[in-house]
């Protein structure tokens, strides 16, 4: 007989989780690792990376991919999509009506099953949109988004 396996909460996982509540900034996991270092100095970034999968695959907390390689974390479990902002790489949570309408079925005719689906909007927040062209940066820097 298979025995599910119970895995303890360790004060990690409860850093990493404390660390995004009320946070609408949609961090990434080396900025949750620094505020995670505070409070236990020795965690280390693989620590922050397992327990935010831990806490994905749980249902606690939301990955918003971000291109190939850039993830960030959302405490905000709703259903809801995200503005994403091309010159600073700010993210903000958009509560769209959710009975929009869209065709699945030339994704299900060709054997696909959708489970969900998010949109995200790309633009120029309102302070990147008030800089002139000379000012913005080749890369995105983080600026963080508070409601």
């Amino acid at each position: 007989m298979a025995h599910a396996i119970r895995k303890r909460t360790t004060r990690q996982l409860t850093a990493v989780y404390e660390a995004l509540q009320g946070d609408h900034s949609h961090p990434s996991a080396e900025e949750i690792h620094r505020r995670v270092q505070k409070t236990s100095p020795r965690v280390s970034l693989g620590t922050i990376y397992r327990n935010l999968q831990r806490l994905t695959e749980e249902g606690k907390i939301r990955t918003v991919r971000l291109g190939e390689c850039s993830a960030r974390y959302d405490p905000t479990l709703e259903d809801h999509d995200h503005f994403i902002c091309q010159r600073c790489g700010r993210v903000d949570d958009i509560w769209l009506k959710r009975d929009r309408r869209v065709n699945f079925a030339p994704l299900v005719s060709k054997g696909f099953t959708v489970l969900d689906h998010s949109l995200e909007i790309h633009g120029l927040c309102p302070q990147c949109k008030q800089r002139r062209p000379s000012q913005w940066h080749s890369s995105p820097t983080r600026q963080v988004n508070r409601h």
